[in-house]
């Protein structure tokens, strides 16, 4: 037993700023994980890891330190993030500087706009960008398709990404009424999470909506399919998405140079009382080889088309 408390005492000593970090991280864990059981079990394991120098492979090297450390942490959560902070930066800012310099290459997240054959709109979305870059660009894609008969709304791919643009969407194709679709829970207390203000066109209620996803759609764009298929606004056509809803704030910095994005909070929706977390979103139509097929076939089916 003494053996073992000198080892592990002289694995934390031969690798200070590490073992530090660590212990920094599981302080952050313990205290804004969403889950409190949880969050005291995995700053337990992240203590432990620490305590027996699990990656004192990596003492000189941040990288990988970061890399394995953020594997681990996967394994609880996918959402955690562990980084260097960039200079004098906080909250990340390196990073969401460069993703909004990014959305100008790629139209802000809008990829494509037309119109299929028997007067179908079809929006194609990678990305949600933050609603100054993005808006722009929607409201005109909801113009063109303005005066479709049926809409699908591709979101294959998509990774997620601001939440106001997410709730944009989602407030076009419901009607005025529904002013919120789901609830935050932050450890076992619930506050409603209000749809923004609607500046984008609304698509008319009566006119059909399909929502293409894969496996590759994730958190802002199951938000957005997990919400119209709940309300019985639109048919989710494709493959079942990645199953990422939990929700995480700034990064917190700790011990060297290094911060923590924490899994802080979870959307609970107010129809179903869940969300898609690990499930993914489960698709009301297999997309098979062409999902656009499948989705103009739905739409056309009784609807005139």
């Amino acid at each position: 037993m003494i053996a073992s408390l000198l080892l592990a005492a002289a694995l934390g000593a031969a690798c200070p700023e590490q073992t530090q970090a660590l212990k920094g991280a599981a302080d952050v864990i313990e205290r804004h994980y969403l889950d409190v059981g949880k969050g005291r079990q995995i700053a337990r394991d992240v203590r432990d890891w620490a305590q027996a120098g699990r990656y004192r492979e990596s003492c000189g090297d941040p990288e990988a330190f970061m890399a394995e450390f953020n594997r681990d942490l996967d394994v609880h959560d996918g959402h955690f993030y562990f980084e260097r902070r960039g200079g004098s930066e906080a909250g990340g800012g390196d990073w969401l500087m460069a993703w909004r310099a990014e959305g100008r290459a790629v139209n802000a997240g809008v990829r494509e706009v037309r119109l299929l054959e028997g007067n179908v709109g079809y929006v194609r979305l990678s990305s949600f960008y933050p609603w100054d870059l993005a808006g722009p660009k929607l409201k005109a894609a909801f113009a063109l398709v303005g005066d479709a008969d049926g809409l699908i709304l591709d979101l294959r791919q998509n990774g997620g990404g601001d939440d106001v643009t997410a709730g944009q969407l989602v407030a076009a194709l419901l009607g005025p009424e529904t002013t919120t679709v789901q609830d935050i829970e932050r450890r076992g207390q619930r506050k409603p999470d209000p749809l923004p203000r609607l500046d984008l066109p609304r698509y008319p209620a009566e006119r059909r909506v399909a929502v293409l996803i894969d496996r590759r759609s994730a958190s802002a764009a199951e938000f957005v399919a997990y919400s119209l298929q709940a309300a019985g606004r639109a048919k989710v056509v494709g493959g079942r998405s990645g199953g990422a809803a939990h929700m995480f704030g700034d990064p917190i910095p700790v011990a060297g140079g290094y911060a923590l994005s924490t899994p802080d909070a979870r959307p609970v929706n107010r129809i179903t009382g869940s969300n898609w977390e690990g499930v993914g979103v489960k698709p009301d139509l297999a997309g098979g080889d062409d999902p656009i097929f499948v989705a103009r076939q739905w739409l056309s089916r009784d609807a005139g088309l």
